[in-house]
């Protein structure tokens, strides 16, 4: 579920213990500080048979609230922003449910006291009453809310899930592959790196790259430790050449630089080239360099082992949305739900929550 952003307004809020009290029409939530929450309660829908109100809303949210936010549960202010920012898809979720509900009561889906205890310690920790009492709800009210979240969660499964499940076969995800395949060529990527030699003679340069070569081929000197040993074999002076070492490239072909290119095509994985005169990008000079292929990823099609939990997700998760649809169409018209009905309720200039 999407939550508004409302951290600013947190910060500022009392963090005095709200309390809930009806009166007629209306339910004052306050604390011991203003603002004071006004909640305007009315019947909003029926359905199966039961009437939803902004009580039922605000109930449910307060649940959503304390699982997301239990340091927040004691401030009016954060509650209120909650509240504006969610109670019209959490309604809407609401018909739903009872929609699910009702076809669970069909058919005979039994949930065991065992699984409802698990999911209530899961959810308000070992001190369940406590929490409870912060958010305003009794025991036997969290122990229903409990009770009908692990009821959808097992109906949607049988009835929306599984058969998702089911359409995406291999076949379907080799042909949908296959499709994308060929319009997702992916580029060689060559993994390397370059030393640098500079002095201001060229000489004293080749030499110096004569020794850097001597060293990472047949020393086997790791790059990470060329400066170092470097030092040892020749002490740095202001008038020595300059090493140094590039980070790790990872370069497309098409990125790729034509002279750069035309030394690492003659590398094998793990393998430096020869000493090269080049002329720096930077400055023009002439440079040497030594270059280190680390390896030479292949381009081509993606791989179907790679590509293929890819796309089996996204087949399952666009199936998943497809049989929910319908799935609640079905029931909305079973169980004669008209939207327009919440949409006019939704639209209207009705707030159910006020603050004074």
């Amino acid at each position: 579920m999407k939550i508004n952003s409302f951290i600013c307004s947190l910060l500022l809020a009392c963090a005095a213990t709200s309390i809930c009290e009806a009166k007629g029409e209306s339910v004052l939530l306050s604390g011991a500080q203003e603002p004071k929450l006004v909640v305007n309660n009315r019947i909003l829908v029926q359905v199966n048979g039961k009437a939803i109100s902004v009580i039922d809303v605000m109930k449910k949210m307060d649940m959503l609230f304390y699982k997301q936010y239990p340091e927040y549960t004691s401030s009016v202010q954060a509650r209120y922003q909650f509240y504006q920012a969610n109670w019209k898809h959490v309604l809407d979720e609401m018909i739903d449910r009872e929609l699910i509900l009702g076809d669970a009561e069909e058919s005979k889906l039994v949930i065991s006291p065992g699984d409802i205890r698990q999911e209530m310690e899961n959810l308000f920790g070992p001190n369940i009453i406590t929490n409870l009492d912060k958010i305003g709800l009794t025991f036997a009210e969290a122990q229903k809310m409990v009770h009908d979240d692990i009821t959808m969660r097992r109906m949607m499964y049988f009835r929306v899930q599984s058969k998702a499940i089911n359409e995406v076969t291999p076949q379907v995800v080799r042909t949908t592959y296959d499709q994308i395949a060929k319009d997702n060529i992916r580029d060689n990527e060559w993994i390397f790196n370059v030393v640098t030699i500079r002095h201001r003679d060229s000489t004293k340069a080749a030499e110096t790259a004569n020794l850097v070569s001597r060293m990472l081929s047949e020393d086997n000197v790791p790059l990470s430790d060329l400066n170092e040993k470097l030092k040892e074999i020749a002490p740095k002076t202001p008038k020595s050449p300059t090493v140094t070492i590039s980070e790790e490239f990872h370069t497309n072909e098409k990125e790729l630089s034509d002279p750069y290119k035309k030394i690492l095509v003659t590398l094998s994985p793990n393998s430096y080239s020869s000493p090269t005169s080049q002329k720096s990008r930077s400055d023009n000079s002439t440079v040497v360099r030594i270059f280190y292929l680390n390896k030479m990823n292949q381009g081509g099609p993606i791989p179907y082992a790679e590509l293929s939990p890819k796309i089996k997700d996204k087949l399952i998760d666009n199936a998943i949305n497809k049989e929910s649809d319908a799935y609640i169409k079905k029931l909305r018209l079973q169980y004669h739900v008209q939207d327009s009905q919440l949409e006019g309720l939704i639209s209207s200039n009705f707030q159910p929550f006020e603050l004074e």
